[in-house]
Parts: C-alpha cells; sequence; structure tokens
C-alpha cells in the first residue's frame, strides 16, 4: 500500500469506475438485473435487447457470450453497416436496427436455415421480422438505472476494487448523491459511470 497514491488512501486500487479495457464484464463487477441466464443455442429463438444509448445491452450480449460461445458482431454507423451480418448456431447482432432491411432479411432467412439463436440489441423492435421466418421472440426491455439499482452497482465495485480485506473503505455513495447521479443521467449506465468516476476522483484527491 502507498500512501502516496490517493485511491490507495480510500482503501482502493484504483478508481472503480475507470472505462474499461474490455467491455466484457468480470464476474465480480456483475450486477444481475434478472436477465444473466443465457439464451439457449440453436433453438430457432429472436431475443431482442431492446434500450436507449447506455442501457446496458452490449453487456448483457457480451456476458451472455461469455458462457456460450459463438459471434458477436457490431453494426458499425454510416457505410460500414452495409454488411452482410454473420450467422452461426448462435450469434449476437449488436445495434441491429442499424442493419439494412434487405441485409437482415438475407441474415434472419439462412439462420432460419440452421434452426440459429440470434441475441440482437437494438433500438427499434424487430420481432415482425425476426417472425416472418419462424423465429421465437423474446423481448427484454432494459430500464433498470434508478437509485436502488444505482447504490447496488456502486457498492459492488467498489468492493471489486478493495485493497485488501483488512484495509477499510473510506467511501460511501449517499441515498441523496445516487438520486442527483440517476437523474442527470437519464437512464444511461454509462452517464451514471462518468458521473460516479468525477465523484470518487474528487474524493481522492481531496483525501
Amino acid at each position: 500500500m502507498s500512501y502516496c497514491d490517493p485511491y490507495h488512501r480510500l482503501g482502493l486500487r484504483r478508481n472503480p469506475f475507470i472505462a474499461p479495457d474490455d467491455l466484457e464484464i468480470p464476474p465480480e463487477r456483475w450486477l444481475d438485473f434478472g436477465f444473466s441466464q443465457p439464451p439457449p443455442i440453436q433453438k430457432r429463438l429472436f431475443w431482442q435487447v431492446i434500450g436507449e444509448k447506455g442501457a446496458g445491452k452490449t453487456s448483457h450480449l457480451l456476458h451472455w457470450k461469455q458462457q456460450t460461445g459463438g459471434v458477436y458482431y457490431y453494426c458499425q454507423p454510416g457505410w460500414k453497416r452495409c454488411s452482410l451480418p454473420p450467422v452461426a448456431k448462435i450469434v449476437y447482432w449488436d445495434e441491429a436496427n442499424r442493419i439494412p432491411l434487405p441485409l437482415l432479411l438475407t441474415s434472419l432467412l439462412r439462420s432460419r436455415c440452421i434452426n440459429a439463436t440470434i441475441v440482437a440489441g437494438t433500438h427499434d423492435n424487430l420481432a415482425e421480422f425476426a417472425s416472418l421466418f419462424g423465429f421465437e421472440i423474446k423481448n427484454i426491455t432494459l430500464s433498470t438505472l434508478c437509485v436502488e439499482n444505482l447504490l447496488q452497482w456502486v457498492k459492488k465495485l467498489i468492493e471489486a476494487e478493495r485493497l485488501s480485506p483488512s484495509i477499510p473503505i473510506s467511501l460511501e455513495l449517499t441515498t441523496d448523491n445516487a438520486r442527483e447521479i440517476v437523474a442527470e443521467s437519464q437512464g444511461s449506465w454509462r452517464k451514471a459511470a462518468t458521473y460516479l468516476h468525477i465523484w470518487v476522483a474528487r474524493i481522492a484527491k481531496d483525501s
């Protein structure tokens, strides 16, 4: 432990809300909102995860992929979206609402031929297109950012960065502060993480 490090003085290895190098969330930082169980493979399923930007769509897709394997595909904006989404026994299409309709229908038909499971992160409801090819639809709507869940998440991430089990942590988010962050974040976990990063950094600087 180095008392020259401001985070060590708080009992932490680092800022718990630093942007991760990898989008996949390790188990000790994962907060279960009731959707942690992955979809079954090759069951002609179409799971669509609907939510606004920063709601946790990508996190859930990658969390499931860690358990099932399969193919992850991110549909990029602009002209780069004009590529055929991959097909596999289980596939994760992120930002699927960007996929041009002819390409979406083509990949749905190809997926139907192998009874694939498709998990789509999307801002729009794509169920009507998947149902044309006989897929069983499951809709998951992410809207879980509230004071209670934010406090649970903060506690979990702070504990994950504890410097040592024997060292107390001098950091606690109050309910009033959590309420302010939830209001400012407008449903986005990504924005909430940014506000929390600043909050911890300020406390560490003043410690």
